[in-house]
């Protein structure tokens, strides 16, 4: 399930069979794993680069597992992973609420053409119910 967090501690992997993705602490000391480009997306390329507190939009996502080899294995696992990072709370929460908004916007808009056509209250109910659910 899709959940909000700030993110206050972290830093790029390295060494060895690392790919320099970065790895974030949340306020309750969750890890999460964040991908080398959503990093990028905020030209954070370096550790000192990043500036804490930031915010991620985050899920559980299911990845294979690597053997001692550095193959991928047949066990799965879930690991919580951002699916977005944003600078502000403010833009994590706008684009958390992103599709509500927008629904509410196109609510807005065929009442309003509704309306304008001269179709009555009941009608535009009517129309409604069936337009949020499509």
């Amino acid at each position: 399930m899709k959940q909000m967090t700030e993110i206050l501690s972290g830093s790029f992997t390295s060494g060895d069979g690392k790919l320099g993705n970065f790895t974030a602490y949340n306020e309750n000391g969750e890890r999460i794993f964040i991908h080398k480009r959503t990093m990028e997306s905020l030209k954070w390329l370096t550790n000192a680069d990043v500036q804490f507190p930031f915010y991620a939009i985050t899920d559980d996502k299911e990845i294979q597992t690597r053997d001692k080899d550095g193959q991928l294995s047949d066990v799965v696992v879930k690991r919580l992973q951002a699916l977005s990072v944003f600078k502000t709370e403010d833009a994590m929460t706008d684009a958390f609420t992103s599709s509500e908004r927008l629904a509410i916007k196109a609510k807005a808009k065929v009442h309003s053409v509704a309306k304008a056509s001269g179709l009555n209250d009941a009608a535009i109910d009517a129309l409604l119910s069936v337009a949020v659910t499509a």
